[in-house]
């Protein structure tokens, strides 16, 4: 087997790290800084702390609250557009895999020509301006991936540019700034990132550097996730499902690949905006997982046990994918996970996701190569719940 561990930034975790920012920016070199986020992050009063003590460490801070959720390719264009106008050499994505992904191609587009969408899929581009990501959430491990998912909004579809230029170059990872997260946020976000690790093992290019990542992530989403959506405050809690967040961003979109859940998750979220990425990763997930059982059982095997499963050595692959699937949906109820039902989204529109996830550039890393009508019966099953 051979293998690529590529290397992570470098990283600072801990309660109170986003009080270094500023500090580790003027010492990276930087001078005149954008800051990219949400409105919801402004409000929150966290965009404020964080612009504050970078400009009290000698910086320029040039303020972007306009991120949209599955940022649109316009969007990240015309914050491109701002930085430039203002002379920036260096980037913060401050907040959730939206604002992360936004900041990722912002700094690409600083110094390499619009548009967009000419990085689509692996890119050898090179980055010349400085990168700070700090997540505010526990859940997409942006922060330590060298993926940015963009939506492609004339041809309907989410698209990612990848590549090492993408890849921070400080990730600051702070728990402390995810205290504000509400439940259902919490748990959305939550299993994204066991999304992450658990495609991660069963990925068709899985190694056992990720296997080793993923499993620690699983394990403390399982001990964690609902500890934290019934006591938003438990900062021993957050703590962990920050740790768990990037160590599934670093398995499942960086040493090994998320697959055929996070193509459909990226397809139903190109076309129910309103709906959290997430979500959709909690609804697919298990029928993902219990169909890998049937071609790679041991691995599913794995996430069993990872989830604190009692996995008997005899156990057929249809048992082993029943089990774990099971698993995986009284973890989705536990939490508050919507089902289809609830998020309103018609049996209808089942073909039409099929056909758009089928093609997204995630699909190819799944365990075994999916025909059409494979694809279909998965996403059938999730229907039928």
């Amino acid at each position: 087997m051979i293998f690529d561990i590529t290397p992570n930034p470098v990283i600072i975790f801990g309660e109170g790290a986003a009080l270094r920012t500023g500090k580790r920016m003027k010492e990276m070199g930087c001078k005149k800084v954008i800051c990219i986020t949400d409105k919801g992050i402004k409000n929150a009063g966290i965009l404020e702390k964080v612009a504050e003590n970078v400009r009290n460490a000698g910086l320029e801070v040039v303020e972007f609250d306009g991120v949209l959720p599955d940022p649109p390719d316009y969007k990240i264009e015309g914050c491109a557009e701002l930085a430039r106008e203002e002379g920036i050499d260096s980037v913060i994505g401050l907040g959730g895999g939206s604002s992360m992904d936004t900041a990722k191609c912002v700094n690409i587009l600083l110094t390499n020509p619009s548009p967009i969408s000419q990085y689509y899929g692996p890119s050898g581009v090179q980055k010349e301006t400085a990168l700070v990501l700090i997540p505010t959430t526990a859940g997409t491990g942006s922060e330590l991936s060298i993926v940015s998912v963009v939506t492609d909004i004339e041809n309907k579809r989410k698209s990612g540019c990848v590549g090492p230029a993408f890849l921070p170059d400080l990730a600051i990872i702070d728990p402390e700034l995810t205290l504000g997260l509400p439940p259902a946020i919490t748990a959305c976000t939550g299993m994204d990132a066991f999304s992450h690790s658990a495609e991660a093992i069963t990925s068709g290019v899985a190694n056992p550097v990720a296997d080793m990542e993923a499993e620690k992530a699983i394990s403390l989403i399982c001990n964690n996730l609902p500890r934290v959506v019934k006591d938003a405050s438990n900062i021993e809690a957050r703590t962990a499902m920050s740790l768990a967040a990037s160590l599934g961003g670093v398995s499942g979109i960086k040493d090994s690949m998320v697959h055929f859940g996070h193509s459909l998750a990226h397809t139903m979220g190109s076309m129910y905006h309103n709906v959290p990425h997430g979500v959709f990763c909690a609804l697919v997930i298990p029928e993902v997982i219990r169909d890998n059982a049937q071609v790679v059982p041991e691995k599913v095997k794995l996430i069993g046990e990872a989830m604190g499963l009692e996995m008997a050595d005899n156990m057929s692959p249809r048992e082993i994918g029943d089990k774990v699937a099971g698993a995986i949906k009284d973890l989705n109820n536990e939490i508050g996970i919507p089902s289809i039902e609830e998020i309103g989204i018609d049996e209808s529109a089942i073909k039409d996701i099929v056909k758009i996830a089928y093609q997204d550039e995630t699909a190819i890393f799944a365990p075994e190569k999916l025909s059409y009508d494979h694809a279909l019966k998965i996403l059938m099953r999730v229907f039928e719940g």
